[in-house]
């Protein structure tokens, strides 16, 4: 019971720290980083590659390492910004994408609840890539502990 008790309390502090990050809505979009584990060997990624992993059309990193997209939750709006940004669609229109995929037997990129455990999932899972805000990006890279990861592409935000 107390395992689950903390479970749940740090499920919801990482959603906090993500969510200090995110713009209101109504702000103007934030400037993204696309960022990936250190042993992915693109040195970087042009708009339409990202869209291409993002979308599930591009499996795997030139060395044959399979390529592992994480988001953000679906009422995030840094999810919100990137998918605008990015896949040309709101997070909310891309509903029906990820349903007919999953109805296929593809399964859609995973959900983690905040920024900060995007760095950390992607700083420890081989392949993997993610999208946070420059600020929290700047953040996480400010502190001792901050997660190895690289850029691949900056977004300007609007």
């Amino acid at each position: 019971m107390a395992r689950l008790a903390l479970g749940a309390f740090l499920a919801a502090a990482l959603a906090l720290v993500g969510a200090a990050a995110a713009p209101a809505p109504g702000d103007a979009a934030p400037a993204l980083v696309v960022v990936a584990h250190p042993g992915v060997s693109a040195p970087r990624l042009d708009r339409a590659e990202v869209r291409r992993i993002w979308l599930l059309r591009r499996r795997f990193w030139s060395d044959g390492t399979r390529i592992v997209p994480v988001n953000l939750p679906a009422a995030s709006p840094v999810r919100d910004a990137f998918s605008r940004a990015m896949l040309g669609r709101s997070a909310r229109d891309l509903a029906d994408y990820w349903n007919d995929l999953y109805f296929h037997g593809t399964a859609p990129p995973p959900v983690v609840p905040s920024e900060r455990a995007a760095l950390l999932f992607v700083a420890r899972t081989r392949g993997a890539v993610a999208y946070v805000t420059h600020a929290a990006w700047d953040a996480a890279q400010a502190g001792p502990d901050a997660p190895s990861v690289k850029v691949l592409l900056e977004i300007e935000g609007s």
